[in-house]
Formats: C-alpha cells, structure tokens, sequence
C-alpha cells in the first residue's frame, strides 16, 4: 500500500506562524534569519500576547514564535544573546515531543548545531556564471567570496579568472 500525503487539520486553518503541523513525520525544515523581534500575537482563543518572533527568508517558511528554550539555543550556537546578530544565520526546525501542562505535546525545536546546506555548483553553464565573472571582473568580489555561495572547483576557479580577465581586455 502507497502512503498518501496526508493533511494536518491545523493547515486548513492558514494559522499565521509555524507549527508542528507544518511538518511532515521525521521531517525538518533550514531557515535563514531575516529578523528576529518582538510582536503582538493573537492566540486560536483572541487573547493578545507579545512574543518574540523569528522570520525568515525564505518565503515558504511561516514565522516562528520563538520561546525561550529556542532563544538560548541560537544564542549559544552563534555566540552571541544580540538578536541582530542572527540574522543571515540559518536554524534547523524541527519537532520534538515535551511535556507540557501535564500532557506530551509537539514542539519546535532548533537544533543545536549549524545546518551544513551543500552549495550549488558553478559552472560556466550556470545561470550566475556571468553575474560571477562580472563581479570579478569589477573587483566587487574575489574567487573567496564566491566560494562562500557556490561550489567551485579548481578547474572552474581558473576558468572563471580567465574569463574575468578577458572580460577586461
């Protein structure tokens, strides 16, 4: 028998934040900090509550009420308490059972480690390929910097400094 993808009641509900029903079993979500502060919530039962929220990059991932379990996780993982100083950074979300109000319940969790996201490749056929030799051509980054956002092989790293270089000519 084939699993079909089955649908949590809570997605029918559009909630505005991230929660556990977003998430598949076993599955967990990388997200990249845009901001983190706080903000007026209205809880399922109207009542109005400020919380400390996180929002990301990227534009699939609900905003999450961050608590304060999740607060000193990225606070240790960075090294730093300064919420501004997380942005840019990415979390692993995901799920874990805890014990709450006298019951087990699903909560978000961040791991507590830095996500390792595997770099796209470039290569002169990639889409960036002359955006990356422009801005190397124009001194606006180097071959470190580019290494920073794909992977780039010796091979193509000479390539991209030969093309960047008779760009100039």
């Amino acid at each position: 028998m084939i699993d079909q993808k089955l649908t949590h009641w809570k997605k029918l509900h559009n909630p505005d934040y991230l929660g556990s029903y977003a998430f598949d079993p076993e599955e967990e979500k990388i997200a990249t900090v845009q901001s983190v502060g706080l903000e007026m919530v209205v809880g399922p039962d109207g009542k109005k509550e400020e919380c400390i929220v996180a929002r990301f990059r990227e534009p699939d991932i609900k905003p999450m009420i961050l608590n304060a379990t999740n607060c000193k996780i990225i606070s240790k993982m960075y090294g730093t308490p300064h919420i501004e100083k997380w942005t840019g950074r990415r979390v692993q979300i995901f799920v874990e059972q805890v014990r709450a109000f006298g019951e087990l319940v699903d909560a978000l969790r961040i791991r507590p480690k830095e996500p390792q996201v595997a770099l796209p490749e470039l290569t002169p056929g990639h889409e960036k390929w002359p955006g990356a030799v422009a801005s190397l051509r124009d001194g606006k980054i180097d071959l470190a910097g580019i290494r920073k956002h794909f992977k780039v092989s010796d091979a193509t790293a000479a390539l991209l400094t030969k093309a960047a270089h008779d760009a100039q000519a």
